[in-house]
């Protein structure tokens, strides 16, 4: 592929951590993009050198818009993808978890979009995405995982980001799915109203994005999420609750749920979300740390609510 500087500069970043297999292949999905003006970095917290070894030996000597980072301590997750946001030198930013995966055409599409945006009125764009299991097989859609438009569709950011306040759903998708201005994040990655997120990271950073403008939706499957057993969201309950409940009850001060029956339905679901949680770390033994952070988020939404 050619390097056209005519175009604006996107930046794919890759935090990785001890999946080379499945790193080889989010990276090739990044390199096979059609999108003419592109800078991957990768940030290694890698225990072991299989990861440096492969990109070394592979990819360094072919591809100058690559640049590598071993990162010595390991930075841990969050510091890494805050460590791969400063380094960006792109105008706009899309992230790549290692276990994911990009259609070839999704930074060109994405892109377009922006570049017709003339007055900077758009602050994100997204699509649908594909959920596929640890082999790569695509998965059947469910309520994670709807389409929230049929068609292409430009719409407000506050009105989306109530939309996703009042169903409690990532309709937005993971950090995979999003491209984004950097300019327009101004607080750091996963972060909102000072709170560092531990699961919900994502979400923090879109809501404050959607605060700031509009959002781009693109019906079609540009990316795709791998669903897998070394997931840490899959020991993160207490901590998604928690981070649910900061976002909604902040979400105020950045203009949504303004409509006193959106908050109520908004409170409603993380009221719900919390007791489910409840009656599942009840029944764990030696969580009694765990039952009372979650009695405290509970005891934050009733006061909401009343």
């Amino acid at each position: 592929m050619d390097y056209n500087e005519t175009y604006p500069l996107v930046s794919i970043l890759i935090p990785t951590y001890n999946r080379p297999e499945y790193f080889r292949l989010a990276l090739n999905s990044a390199l096979a993009q059609t999108y003419p003006n592109i800078e991957i970095i990768i940030g290694d917290d890698s225990t072991d050198n299989k990861t440096q070894k492969l990109i070394e030996e592979t990819y360094l000597p072919l591809y100058e818009n690559l640049t590598y980072i071993r990162n010595q301590p390991a930075l841990g997750q969050f510091e890494n993808s805050l460590m791969l946001f400063d380094q960006a030198k792109g105008e706009y930013i899309n992230f790549l978890m290692d276990d994911d995966l990009f259609y070839p055409e999704k930074i060109q599409k994405m892109m377009n979009f922006f570049i017709a945006d003339k007055n900077e009125e758009l602050t994100l764009v997204t699509s649908f995405r594909k959920f596929i299991d640890k082999e790569g097989i695509d998965l059947a859609g469910g309520p994670i995982n709807m389409k929230i438009y049929e068609t292409d569709k430009i719409v407000s950011g506050i009105d989306l980001g109530n939309h996703i306040l009042t169903s409690c759903h990532n309709y937005i998708g993971e950090p995979t799915t999003a491209l984004f201005r950097k300019k327009t994040l101004t607080i750091p990655f996963g972060t909102l109203d000072g709170r560092i997120y531990n699961c919900s990271v994502d979400l923090a950073t879109w809501l404050y994005l959607l605060s700031k403008g509009n959002a781009a939706y693109i019906a079609e499957p540009l990316s795709c999420f791998r669903l897998h057993a070394g997931q840490q969201y899959h020991t993160k309950l207490v901590e998604g609750v928690e981070d649910l409940t900061h976002l909604v009850t902040t979400s105020k001060k950045y203009g949504f749920l303004q409509y006193k029956q959106d908050r109520q339905q908004s409170l409603q679901k993380v009221f719900n979300w919390i007791i489910n949680a409840l009656m599942h770390q009840y029944h764990q033994a030696g969580e009694k740390g765990k039952v009372e952070r979650l009695e405290q988020c509970l005891q934050v939404v009733q006061k909401e609510l009343d």
